[in-house]
């Protein structure tokens, strides 16, 4: 696991632009679907300049209680849902505090700061969509007590059309879980507690808690939980704008 200063000199986090997902809206993300697969939190937003998109990371963080990531800027769009917790951002002045379902995106170029202001832990996850070459974190001011990368997991991207929404869930997956589907765009999924089985076309695959798989769009995909306990995964789907998964 990569120590907290690691995490700020090499992929620190992002600064709020647009708010998404409040608390009371995560509760309502489960009608109409199958009571052995619950959507804990959600995001949606959509992609800045897709075709330059060359690369995905997903980072699942934790903030103990008064962690603060360093000053930095980044070297592309980042989206961010807050798992548990209060994350607060500081920009030109600001604090933006935001609460376990909800979450925000922004651009490059932007000096900022995320930290836990709370009593208890606080836990985020991160998209990364990054062009070729461009760094994912430039530190400008180190931080004496930064947050910790839990899992980290990177891929690289197909061409992406210009209309394209980044989702992010996170969902519990029942014991005895299964379902068979084609992906509609580009996916990506780590999983953060328990195990889950997959089939990407001929490949099977067990991931395990840090372990991470992807599939392009239009891709047979099937998912089963043959543990005896519930799964979480983190999944990151890449897709047409206007398109549900």
């Amino acid at each position: 696991m990569p120590t907290s200063r690691n995490y700020t000199r090499r992929r620190v986090l992002t600064i709020a632009i647009v708010t998404a997902a409040s608390p009371a809206g995560v509760l309502s993300l489960n009608a109409g679907v199958p009571a052995d697969r619950r959507v804990v939190a959600q995001s949606r937003f959509d992609v800045t300049s897709a075709p330059l998109q060359a690369e995905v990371v997903q980072l699942l963080v934790d903030f103990p209680p008064g962690a603060w990531t360093s000053w930095h800027t980044h070297g592309g769009q980042a989206t961010n849902l807050v798992l548990e917790g209060e994350i607060t951002l500081r920009h030109a002045g600001m604090e933006h505090p935001y609460r376990a379902g909800q979450a925000w995106t922004d651009s490059s170029g932007q000096v900022h700061a995320a930290g836990n202001t709370g009593s208890g832990k606080a836990r985020l996850l991160t998209n990364f969509l990054l062009p070729p070459g461009a760094p994912q974190t430039t530190a400008v001011q180190d931080s004496p007590f930064e947050p910790t990368i839990v899992y980290e997991a990177r891929f690289p991207l197909p061409s992406l059309p210009a209309e394209t929404e980044i989702v992010q869930q996170v969902v519990d997956l029942a014991s005895g879980w299964h379902t068979e589907r084609a992906s509609a765009g580009f996916t990506a999924n780590l999983t953060i507690a328990g195990e889950m089985t997959y089939k990407v076309g001929p490949e099977r695959k067990v991931c395990k808690a840090g372990e991470a798989w992807s599939a392009p769009a239009g891709t047979l995909v099937s998912e089963e939980n043959r543990s005896a306990s519930t799964a979480r995964v983190f999944t990151t789907n890449l897709l047409p704008r206007a398109t549900g998964r």
